[in-house]
């Protein structure tokens, strides 16, 4: 029998460390699906989209599924968990007009809110629009317990516009702060996701959305802080 020759100690030590930073980095499936905001948000979307979507939000036990206003009703129908888009996906609709949007989305069911910020105005250093949306959509959402996240649409913003549209959505009292809407030019960035993170000091919470199509990209996200992802996919994201 030939004898069995081992590593030095600190080899053996050095891999086993290793191996635990890898662990530690790993995202397994259920933690995708904590995360994960399931959209169904293309303008060809179908009922039959809908509910294939509900089913597998139901059986791999997803955060929630997010779909248009006028499909909230009937996503209530089979899915708790419903999130509507207000203001998709351009944000520039007047304020009132995305108050009664919020409004209706909540009296059908909705339990969370992306609203789409007016980014055009707050780009052209006008944030009063963002303000005069924002404060009363999240005041009667927070009277009923729904969560509001506030899209950005970080591609056309520089990383110091980023971070001031960070913190003026903490400050008005958003829960999340969101990269994108899927239907710009770019969807979330490392570079965008770590400006959200830092900018916002923990006042609230980063989601990013937008071009998360494999597992290293919902890893990458979830690694760096995000508690929230948003994709239209599930499976495609697992290992």
């Amino acid at each position: 029998m030939h004898p069995l020759f081992l590593p030095p100690t600190e080899v053996i030590y050095a891999n086993a460390m290793a191996r635990s930073a890898e662990i530690k980095r790993s995202c397994g499936a259920k933690r995708i699906a904590a995360a994960l905001d399931l959209a169904v948000l293309k303008p060809t979307a179908t009922l039959a989209d809908v509910r294939a979507a509900c089913d597998l939000a139901n059986q791999y036990e997803i955060k929630s599924i997010c779909v248009p206003t006028s499909l909230v009703s009937f996503t209530t129908l089979f899915m708790e968990r419903v999130c509507a888009v207000v203001g998709f996906p351009h944000g520039n609709a007047s304020p009132a007009a995305k108050v009664m949007e919020a409004m209706l989305a909540m009296e059908a069911g909705a339990t969370e809110l992306d609203v789409v910020i007016n980014y055009g105005r707050f780009l052209n250093d006008d944030s009063a629009p963002v303000a005069n949306e924002l404060v009363p959509i999240i005041h009667s959402a927070h009277e009923r317990c729904v969560t509001v996240k506030a899209i950005l649409e970080t591609c056309y913003y520089t990383l110091d516009q980023i971070a001031d549209a960070c913190r003026l959505c903490a400050d008005l009292g958003v829960d999340f702060v969101k990269t994108s809407t899927g239907f710009g030019p770019q969807g979330a960035t490392p570079a965008a996701v770590k400006t959200m993170i830092d900018a916002v000091c923990g006042r609230c919470q980063v989601k990013a959305s937008g071009g998360i199509n494999t597992y290293a990209d919902a890893c990458q996200y979830l690694n760096m802080g995000c508690t929230r992802i948003g994709a239209s996919k599930y499976l495609e994201l697992l290992p």
